[in-house]
């Protein structure tokens, strides 16, 4: 059983170390982050802390996608206790005071656990107080007779209406009115008399139960709602732009191996081609009969009502193609295309997606990945947001067009059958690999298993690949 911990400013690192001591400790969870881990059932993944303004913060999908797999996620605190109080009926376990605020609807702002931090070689130290905080605190007056009800009520206003980034006990003794200056210090002497940290406790707590393997944090099951509908292209997306592997140094994604495996395996257009008319047919795409399927269940369903339409994904060359062609390479084209940004690891055809395949594309992706490193510097003006190598359009065309044997007028048929969506699309997933290819020519990729896929009716002339 592996536990993995996302803590930052609610609780030092050491104190983590302390009550859960073979924990990984990661920092604040963000977007994509839990798509990066490699658990399945038995491990447990416990969020205390999490980004929202400087980073994407988790998405619950993401969660989701750890319940659905087995993982047990709790969460507390702060982020924790958050997404826990949005996902308790899927199984995601919450515990501690906060949790309970949120989930019972006493607490509805995401500021009220917001806090502004160092950096993490500085400890994450806290320079802001948590409106959260400040609430419970106020709620131990109260049930200490400190304040009544209505004067924590009116203290908890005066914090509300600070923003996050200025809300300190100190801020609070500043800016109170003078009506209300009586109250205000009454709260905080008694305060800094037994101070409480309301998100460190629960933390705690949370750390406390994992370690004595305690029933609440158990994984999601039957008693819970089921979680429906999970896997969208939102999801899909996600996962192949922030999962992945190191190779020599480069973190590869999922989306980088796709585009070498689209863009560079010779078997690449004719696999996408019958994996997607095997969508449409809803057949095996091993069936040999899958393109004659595809024609009878688009003409089935109105798709090709009298003959094919949507020209705009035919070439002027390929206007006097048969009926027949014509249908099926529309079909290809307006069921099979994507963004760049929707790219995912299910575009690449199933043949394709084999470990060998993966292994190897990966390579090729953190090779390149290391040339265009070595040439930026050398490159007067060629750098672009994110480090990227920059090449010329023609550039880019020019060395995909030789490499696929087509002409320069046909790289957006060869595009659209390789899955791009358009050259816009294509030429952001091309261009990491123009230095590679300029360098190496075209990777010797292992074939796809189950033998040459008969293509003969492809667009344009044969793929030229290694």
């Amino acid at each position: 059983m592996t536990d993995i911990v996302f803590v930052g400013p609610s609780l030092p690192a050491g104190q983590v170390e302390r009550l859960l001591p073979d924990a990984r400790i990661h920092p604040p969870v963000a977007h994509g982050d839990l798509l990066r881990l490699d658990v399945g059932p038995g491990d447990r993944v416990l969020i205390i802390d999490g980004f929202f303004l400087q980073h994407p913060p988790v998405r619950h999908r993401e969660i989701l996608d750890l319940l659905a797999r087995g993982v047990t996620v709790a969460g507390a605190a702060s982020m924790g206790a958050l997404r826990a109080a949005e996902l308790w009926p899927f199984g995601m376990r919450g515990v501690g005071d906060v949790y309970q605020l949120y989930r019972d609807g006493v607490v509805t702002g995401d500021d009220e656990v917001a806090v502004v931090h160092g950096p993490a070689e500085d400890g994450h130290r806290i320079l802001s107080e948590p409106l959260v905080n400040v609430r419970i605190a106020l709620r131990r007056a109260v049930t200490a007779g400190v304040l009544d009800d209505v004067e924590a009520a009116r203290l908890l206003q005066l914090c509300r209406d600070l923003p996050f980034r200025r809300r300190s006990y100190r801020a609070l003794e500043r800016t109170a009115p003078p009506d209300a200056a009586e109250v205000v210090d009454r709260f905080l002497t008694w305060h800094r008399s037994d101070p409480w940290d309301a998100k460190g406790a629960d933390a705690r707590l949370l750390l406390s139960l994992a370690a004595a393997d305690a029933a609440e944090l158990h994984p999601a099951g039957p008693a819970d709602q089921p979680i429906d509908n999970l896997h969208t292209r939102f999801l899909d997306s996600w996962r192949s732009r922030h999962a992945g592997a190191t190779v020599g140094g480069h973190w590869v994604n999922d989306r980088d191996v796709a585009a070498v495996l689209m863009l560079l395996h010779p078997e690449s257009p004719a696999r996408h081609r019958r994996a997607v008319l095997a969508g449409v047919a809803q057949v095996d795409p091993a069936d040999p009969d899958v393109e004659d399927r595809a024609v009878e269940v688009a003409r089935e369903q109105g798709l090709l009502a009298g003959g094919p339409t949507g020209q705009d994904w035919l070439t002027d060359a390929e206007r006097d193609l048969d009926p027949r062609e014509a249908a099926l390479r529309l079909l290809v084209r307006a069921f099979g295309t994507t963004p760049y940004r929707s790219l995912a690891w299910w575009m690449v055809a199933e043949p394709l997606r084999r470990p060998a395949l993966r292994a190897a594309a990966r390579q090729v992706a953190a090779t390149a990945m290391s040339l265009n490193e070595t040439m930026l510097p050398r490159t007067t003006g060629g750098r672009r947001p994110g480090g990227r190598l920059h090449f010329r359009t023609e550039v880019v065309d020019g060395c995909f067009a030789a490499l696929w044997g087509c002409p320069p007028d046909g790289l957006a048929a060869a595009a659209w059958d390789r899955g791009f969506v358009d050259l816009e699309s294509f030429r952001y997933a091309a261009e990491p690999l123009v230095a590679y290819l300029r360098a190496f020519g075209p990777p010797r990729l292992p074939a796809a298993p189950g033998g040459p896929v008969n293509d003969e009716s492809r667009a344009g002339t044969p793929v030229r690949v290694g």
